[in-house]
């Protein structure tokens, strides 16, 4: 008895797994009503405000770089300062960091002016270059504190 329930059980089971297999989902339909015409007005409308949203990015992103310049500039500024109360030996070595920051700082100001007009790769390209600028230049002001 109990082998002829569990051979029915297991046929059962069997027959519903199988069952479930055969079924095929349909791809959804397109609505009804939408015409080519309208795909291409949202598409455009897309697009039209992805790429305000790339011209917001890249505006917070040169109003950002804006501040870390002036901001290195007051550092500098007190970098200079320093060199002028230092020793002889000690005011050499900040002289050479003031002059070697202020190299850097023109090639960024350079790259900023580059960058502008930049769009897609060339944008990335040019924001990677002007963020490994504004780092060394972080950098070499860090070693001035330790002179």
């Amino acid at each position: 008895m109990k082998k002829t329930l569990l051979v029915s059980a297991a046929l059962l089971l069997a027959s519903l797994v199988f069952t479930g297999c055969d079924k095929k989902e349909e791809p959804p339909k397109p609505k009804e009503g939408i015409s080519k015409d309208q795909i291409q007005e949202q598409a455009g409308k897309l697009l039209d405000m992805t790429k305000d949203f790339l011209e917001e990015q890249k505006a917070k992103y040169f109003n950002d770089l804006q501040s870390k310049m002036q901001d290195f500039n007051q550092k500098l500024d007190e970098l200079q300062a320093r060199a002028e109360k230092a020793t002889p030996e000690m005011k050499s070595k900040l002289q050479n960091l003031v002059q070697q920051l202020q190299q850097k700082q023109e090639v960024a100001k350079k790259q900023l002016e580059e960058s502008k007009g930049a769009v897609g790769q060339t944008w990335d390209d040019m924001k990677s270059k002007l963020d490994n600028t504004l780092k060394q230049m972080d950098q070499d002001l860090e070693k001035g504190k330790d002179i």
